[in-house]
């Protein structure tokens, strides 16, 4: 019964539905390949969270059945879940209205982020076209929002700090870790780390982790900086930051908080090295009993050894009050001085001419006229060295050392004996000084005539100052201004025969760097090293004030805290203030001590440059003594503003030929200036005051002060006034010495004491050694310029300059022209000398009156009586003319060499004073050597019969007398 009400009631259901539609009328269907568990069909949909439009699968269509073409499309789709209409961020498009067709867009202005939600659900229907749209069955639609790599690792510090102990390698010094603001599995990993810093010994782990590659050195880096970045897994790399690697030294005994290197200013005083120092002693260093510091400033690469060279040695010389007879057997090479032309040189201006002797081949020889080749019982030779000792072959490490030369003055010919010699033996340096000959008793008595002694500073490669001083018999060596104190074990004597005469030698060759061997005729042992300043002083010594004065040294430590010491506490320095030394047991009193340790350099104009300091640290315990490691630093002198001398005067100089005949002083009016910068000057002389004062406390503990830092301000006074050391007058074109000269004023030198050297050649004049600038000045003044044939010249240039410091500050070039005035006959109006014409010209310009205007007012009337007057007058100055040229003709001498065919005389180069107000008579003639007597002496040729052996002149074989004759008789076998 029930079955049969339920059929009638479909079918009445069904009767009303399609009296109501119409016949055959269809719902839209959306179907899919995937369907839920109640049937209901699935549409998935995937898209990137940067992208718009969703990828379907399968693709979304609805279809109708119906046949009308109204009712069988589709018009629109229409999402039906009433909680996702206002979160869901997407629409559906209809693409086909036959087909219902349709893709499912981002909605417009909306942006998907898998961060925020990763997937979205939703259900959906379709409507047909019908008058009365159909709605499909439900559909459901999942999307699932994949993820974009959007953000990069990041850090959660810009800075990491980490100690790694030096000596050790880790590998988890540190641990780092980023983070990534992506959620997806894919993007939100963080796949590795990388180490940005190129070359650094550390690595860094996928995971972070980081590790040391070797073994750290503190005293190399304190620490490192490492840049690392992170790297996620899509391949996006972290903004760097950066990890400060600190590394943690070992702790060693030794001084801490001394600074890599100090600047010092110029004249700025003295400079402390090491106000923050601090000594530490680590648990394995010894109790100690005592502790010993010492400094020690190292200035020897600094020219000649520390700062000294202000001026040249021949100028050093002078401000020493050193003898003005010294001669100087090393100049630097000139046109005058063109024996060490051939020697090499450093060619510089910082120090003076420095000589290198390559132990080969090179040497000079010094010219007869320099310096008479004798010496008499009382001399002294000095000169700078740096002797560079060659390393010999294992092969000849038994072999005996070869002589160096570096002085020798011995036989030109015929024979090899050495008069006198200055040479390095091994560690040796000897002294050679053979007595002459001569008709006394004592000639068959040995007498010393060989010095020699073992000391280690000429093979240390370092410069030294050496001085040998003779008052036959006595022989001092000064060693860097000190006298050498001999022993048994560093001095011997060797005695021997004199030299006897002999008529083989007429002359004897005095060189430098080598020895010349007159048998031979050649040069044997060349010394090898570097010389500057080689002089001698015959006749006499030098002081011992003189020969330490030359070796002042002008920078140097200092100390001033005496008063910090106690008892048990010791200080001592070496006389050039070069080194420093302490001992006591307290090392904070030792920390104060080095702290107060000071710099100073007395010269204005210090060489710039770097000045090491070394501090060496010894423990003394009961039962060991322990070297602390060595404190390496530097001094580095900064440039000073350097002065600017300056020449000025006159451009032109006109006067007349008679004037030039007589000599004329064409720089009267020449002006010299320094222009030199002084800044904080008194502070600079209260500095120098404080050096002078030498703490009373240094008596009481039986310190020894020298007069190292008097002298030193006394020196620094007189560097801070500039002197000049060379003024030169070049000629342009060059002088012809037969008819002109420059006149240098010798009585204006002598009464002022002006130890001035001069040099004259047909270039010019040089004035040379320190002097002030008044005293440059007042003999540049003083110069003549002499014309024996002024008349017949048209102009004459002269070009002055001026340098100071051995040439490191050069003046500007002062060019005067000299100008004779000619004067005609026939315009001459006065009756006397011609420069009283020029004079009276320039006043009756001056009061508006020329020489036609002067002939104005002269009456016609009176002209002929004029004109007889000036004939009368014209005839006398022709008659006074030729008298005053005749007795000028007679005043100068003039020199005629004799014309040859074969010798032609080349005197361009002849430096010849003609005074035209002297009646003088230069004789040219050969000056022959003085001839060695009894040439029966075959003793000779050796210097010593006491050489270990050796000698020191080699005899040559015999030749036939026709061609040479030599003494061979004492041959050493």
């Amino acid at each position: 019964m029930r079955f049969v009400l339920a059929l009638i009631q479909l079918l009445l259901f069904y009767g009303v539905a399609q009296s109501t539609t119409g016949p055959n009328l269809h719902d839209p269907v959306i179907s899919s390949k995937y369907v839920n568990e109640r049937g209901v069909p699935v549409i998935h949909g995937t898209i990137r969270e940067d992208e718009t439009t969703v990828t379907l699968n399968p693709e979304l269509k609805a279809t109708d059945a119906d046949e009308l073409d109204r009712n069988r499309y589709i018009c629109a789709y229409r999402i039906v879940t009433p909680q996702a209409l206002h979160t869901i961020p997407f629409l559906i498009e209809l693409k086909d209205r036959t087909t219902g067709a349709a893709v499912i867009n981002v909605v417009e202005g909306e942006r998907l982020d898998y961060e925020k939600r990763s997937s979205y659900k939703f259900s959906i229907v379709a409507d047909d076209c019908g008058e009365q749209s159909r709605e499909s069955n439900r559909a459901i639609v999942m999307i699932h929002v994949e993820d974009v790599d959007e953000f990069a690792p990041r850090f959660d510090q810009t800075t990491y700090f980490v100690d790694v102990q030096e000596h050790e390698i880790s590998n988890n010094l540190m641990q780092m870790k980023a983070v990534d603001d992506d959620r997806s599995p894919t993007y939100k990993g963080i796949c590795g780390y990388e180490i940005l810093t190129p070359n650094a010994p550390f690595a860094i782990n996928n995971q972070g982790v980081l590790s040391n590659t070797e073994k750290l050195e503190y005293n190399n880096y304190h620490n490192y900086i490492l840049k690392v970045v992170a790297v996620d897994c899509g391949g996006k790399r972290s903004q760097p930051v950066f990890i400060n690697v600190k590394v943690k030294e070992v702790c060693k005994s030794g001084w801490q908080g001394i600074p890599e290197h100090i600047d010092y200013v110029p004249n700025s005083g003295h400079k402390k090295l090491a106000e923050q120092a601090r000594l530490q002693l680590c648990g394995d260093a010894c109790t100690p009993d005592k502790i010993s510091v010492r400094l020690k400033l190292a200035t020897k690469h600094i020219g000649k050894g520390c700062d000294r060279d202000t001026y040249s040695i021949t100028s050093q010389r002078k401000l020493c009050g050193a003898s003005g007879e010294s001669v100087d057997l090393l100049p630097s090479p000139s046109i005058t001085s063109n024996w060490t032309l051939d020697i090499p040189t450093d060619d510089g201006h910082e120090s003076d001419q420095i000589f290198a002797f390559n132990g080969k081949t090179n040497a000079a020889e010094v010219p007869n006229g320099l310096v008479s080749h004798s010496l008499s019982k009382h001399f002294t030779i000095s000169t700078w060295m740096k002797h560079e000792k060659s390393n010999p072959n294992l092969e000849n490490k038994h072999k005996k050392a070869e002589k160096e030369h570096i002085l020798c003055m011995s036989d030109g010919e015929y024979m090899n004996r050495h008069h006198y010699a200055w040479f390095i033996h091994g560690e040796k340096m000897v002294f050679l000084l053979r007595r002459e000959a001569d008709k006394s008793n004592d000639m068959e008595v040995f007498k010393p005539a060989e010095w020699r002694w073992h000391i280690p500073q000429i093979n240390d490669r370092q410069w030294h100052h050496y001085a040998i001083s003779v008052d036959f018999p006595e022989v001092r060596l000064y060693i860097d201004g000190k006298i050498f104190v001999p022993d048994k074990k560093n001095y011997e004597i060797i005695d021997d025969w004199p030299l006897h005469l002999t008529t083989k030698v007429h002359f004897t060759k005095l060189v430098i760097g080598a020895c010349y061997q007159g048998g031979e005729h050649s040069f044997a042992h060349y010394f090898q090293g570097y010389l500057a300043g080689l002089s001698m002083l015959k006749d006499k010594t030098e002081s011992d004030r003189v020969i330490k004065c030359l070796n002042n040294c002008k920078e140097n430590l200092d100390f001033h805290a005496l008063n910090e010491m106690t008892s048990g506490t010791t200080v001592s320095f070496n006389t050039e203030m070069t080194q420093f030394s302490f001992e006591g047991k307290n090392v904070t009193e030792l920390e104060t001590l080095l702290s107060e340790i000071t710099y100073v350099n007395f010269r204005r104009y210090p060489t710039p440059g770097r000045r090491n300091l070394n501090i060496q640290t010894t423990l003394q315990c009961t039962e060991q003594e322990t070297n602390l490691p060595e404190v390496s630093t530097y001094v580095m002198v900064q440039q000073v503003q350097q002065p600017v001398i300056s020449l000025d005067g006159a451009k032109t100089f006109t006067t007349t030929p008679d004037d030039l005949r007589m000599g004329q002083k064409v720089f009267s009016d020449i002006f010299i200036s320094a222009d030199v910068s002084v800044e904080e000057e008194e502070e600079e002389d209260e500095d120098l005051n404080e050096t002078n004062r030498i703490d009373t406390k240094v008596q009481k503990v039986a310190f020894k002060v020298s007069q190292t830092l008097i002298n030193q301000a006394a020196d620094a006074k007189q560097d801070e006034q500039i002197l000049l050391d060379t003024c030169q007058i070049r000629a342009d074109p060059p002088l012809d010495l037969h008819i002109e000269q420059l006149s240098i004023p010798e009585e204006l030198m002598s009464q002022f004491n002006m130890r001035l050297e001069t040099s004259e050649t047909n270039n010019g004049l040089v004035i040379s050694n320190a002097d002030s600038i008044d005293n440059y000045k007042m003999l540049l003044r003083g110069i003549s310029y002499y014309n024996n044939r002024a008349e017949e010249m048209s102009s004459r240039k002269f070009v002055a300059s001026c340098s100071s410091q051995n040439g490191r500050f050069v003046s500007n070039d002062l060019t005067i022209e000299v100008i004779p005035v000619h004067v005609e006959p026939n315009i001459q109006v006065h009756a006397h000398a011609q420069q009283a014409d020029h004079v009276q010209i320039i006043d009756n310009k001056l009061n508006g009156v020329g020489l036609d205007d002067i002939a104005d007012i002269t009456p016609n009337v009176g002209m002929a009586v004029i004109i007889v007057v000036c004939v009368g007058f014209l005839l006398f100055m022709i008659i006074l003319g030729v008298i005053r040229i005749r007795t000028a003709h007679r005043r100068t001498q003039v020199v005629n060499v004799e014309e040859k065919q074969e010798m032609e005389w080349d005197n361009s180069e002849l430096n010849i004073t003609v005074n035209p107000l002297q009646k003088e008579v230069f004789e040219y003639e050969d000056s022959p050597m003085r001839t060695l007597r009894d040439e029966s002496d075959s003793d000779d040729d050796g210097s010593s019969y006491h050489d270990d052996g050796e000698s020191d002149e080699e005899e040559p074989a015999k030749v036939p007398e026709r061609e040479l004759e030599w003494d061979d008789s004492t041959l050493s076998i």
